[in-house]
């Protein structure tokens, strides 16, 4: 039975939170039972699944033996057991129990599977017995092979969603479009492209088809074993081109040359180089072949790589004028940084596509990105330097070093440089280097430019320490209440600095009732309105009208006045 989707959004959180939950203490239990209680626990869990329950004992046993978080938690809620007790009566003791209190095996069955535990809520019964089409599932995949506690991956969207039958239908068809491959290839496949047990087969011709193609040219080694892990390791690499534009369908001609990619390559490495190349600019369609075309870039080690902005630029061959006409529009970018952030460093340059074009035709021009190539110079700038490393000393005089780096990281992450106005910028900075690079993504992603954004960050940093929820209020805010796009921002950065509540409202709240009645006829811009201060402000409302600041101190001045005005709005007369 379908899910609706409430119920979905639901999973999705629980999905999240899951991980977090801590394991139950068994305080109730005298301290000689609690090494014995978790092993008792779990066979007569699995006795009262299959005799009481009437599941299939294979399954009562799976259940039983990956659900160990669950069984602490059942132990935990016993009362407190006698001190008296003798050990071998503990089991008794527990079936006692089992016989007045029934189990909710929903929280069991879902972490046996690997799903979210605190989705159980969202079942209508505590009893699997209930809930015959997921258990049907449940059985068709464990039949094919699939490893029960696996099964997570395909939770809620196969196990709840798609009928038995028909995922064993899916199964013999898709084993018999790969039917010179084992079992664990189709198994790895499904449990990475749950899509494939979701839909028509037909829909996903490209799609098994690349699958197919890659195994097999990943050699008779991993064509002919049985390992699931190692084919799930293919698959997951496959994906992680596919989510980043690969196109579907181009993966199994190119592994011919980057077999090891596929089989032996960090996930990790590879996720930094498809970041890396995206913040580029190149397009996803193209990363894949270029990436796989080249499997040396994986090789190169970025992180502990130091370049010196704009030297290292001239040296790949960037014009001049280019490069001197950023510098001097984007100074926060000169001095030392790690190759690791040449990206953004470029991004904020606005040179990433210049760069891109160096090394688009690959071969040779990869030496730009060797460590080889940065230290054949590895000069720098010592003006630059010294008022650097001037700065930073002020700034450990006035906070701690561990969470001086820490922001320093953050700021070079971004495309800053080691120069004095990165020493500025530091103090104002009052969060930990993941939430103000979380919160710089949030910007990002809501349009706001690179460029404006590392200009908003050197004038007015204190916009980063605001939460992403405030940001988003205020971004909200100024495109669809104002009616300005974020482009706005490059003219006024500091209206994301403004008090949404007691600032910004309040006094926009006050214009459109001037505007409303009459009383003013000219749109003012969020520069004109907030940057003044209150005296200034209650000076413009006087020249619209003598009356108005009155009003706007009695109504609309704090966030308090303006909501006790909107309550009570027919008191006030239409005109002053």
């Amino acid at each position: 039975m379908p899910l609706s989707l409430r119920a979905a959004l639901q999973l999705r959180r629980f999905f999240s939170t899951d991980a977090a939950l801590a394991p139950q203490k068994l305080r109730n239990l005298p301290y000689r039972l609690r090494h014995v209680a978790v092993p008792a626990a779990r066979t007569v869990i699995s006795e009262y699944l299959h005799s009481t329950r009437c599941l299939a004992s294979s399954h009562a046993d799976s259940i039983a033996a990956h659900s160990p978080r669950s069984l602490l938690s059942f132990l935990a809620a016993l009362p407190t057991v006698p001190r008296s007790l003798p050990t071998s009566e503990l089991p008794a003791h527990l079936r006692r129990h089992l016989n007045f209190h029934p189990l909710n095996e929903l929280p069991f069955f879902l972490e046996s599977i690997g799903g979210p535990t605190a989705a159980a809520p969202c079942f209508n019964s505590m009893f699997l017995s209930d809930h015959p089409s997921l258990l049907g599932a449940v059985a068709a995949l464990a039949h094919f092979g699939f490893p029960w506690s696996r099964l997570g991956l395909l939770f809620p969207s196969v196990l709840l969603n798609v009928p038995p039958d028909l995922i064993s239908a899916r199964l013999s068809a898709l084993e018999a479009r790969l039917h010179r491959l084992p079992r664990a290839a189709i198994i790895a496949a499904c449990l990475t492209f749950p899509s494939l047990l979701e839909g028509d087969l037909s829909d996903y011709d490209i799609l098994i088809k690349d699958i197919a193609t890659t195994f097999k040219g990943l050699g008779p080694d991993l064509s002919s074993s049985n390992d699931i892990d190692a084919f799930s390791g293919v698959c997951r690499r496959m994906r992680m081109f596919y989510d980043a534009g690969t196109e579907i369908g181009s993966i199994g001609g190119l592994v011919g040359g980057s077999q090891w990619v596929f089989l032996e390559l960090g996930e990790k490495r590879i996720a930094e180089r498809l970041w890396f190349f995206k913040e580029l600019g190149m397009e996803g369609k193209e990363m894949g072949r270029f990436l796989l075309s080249n499997p040396r870039i994986f090789d190169l080690d970025f992180s502990d790589v130091v370049i010196s902005v704009p030297r290292y630029l001239r040296r790949v061959g960037l014009a001049e004028d280019e490069i001197d006409a950023a510098v001097e529009k984007h100074p926060y970018v000169v001095g030392k940084n790690q190759l690791e952030n040449l990206p953004r460093v470029l991004r904020a340059m606005e040179l990433e596509h210049r760069f891109l074009e160096k090394i688009l035709t690959g071969g040779e021009s990869l030496r730009y990105l060797s460590p080889e190539f940065v230290l054949e110079d590895d000069s720098y700038d010592a003006e630059v330097e010294r008022a650097f490393l001037d700065g930073m000393a002020k700034v450990m005089v006035e906070r701690k070093a561990h969470f001086v780096d820490k922001k320093l990281e953050f700021l070079k992450s971004v495309g800053y440089g080691e120069n004095e106005i990165t020493t500025k910028v530091i103090p104002a900075l009052n969060s930990t280097k993941d939430l103000l690079l979380e919160r710089f993504d949030y910007l990002l992603e809501r349009g706001v430019e690179y460029k404006i954004l590392c200009q908003i960050l050197r004038v007015f940093p204190k916009v980063l320490n605001q939460s992403k929820d405030m940001l988003n209020e205020k971004l909200n805010y100024l495109t669809e209440e104002l009616g300005y796009s974020l482009e706005y921002l490059h003219c006024f950065p500091a209206f994301l600095c403004f008090d949404l509540e007691n600032r910004t409202k309040p006094r926009y709240t006050m214009l459109w009732w001037l505007q409303e009645h009459g009383l003013l006829r000219k749109k003012l811009a969020p520069a004109t309105v907030l940057a003044n201060s209150e005296k200034r402000f209650i000076s413009t409302l006087y020249l619209v009208h003598p009356a108005v600041p009155k009003l706007w101190l009695e109504c609309f001045s704090s966030r308090i006045h303006m909501e006790y005005y909107l309550k009570n709005i027919n008191q006030y007369p239409d005109n002053i």
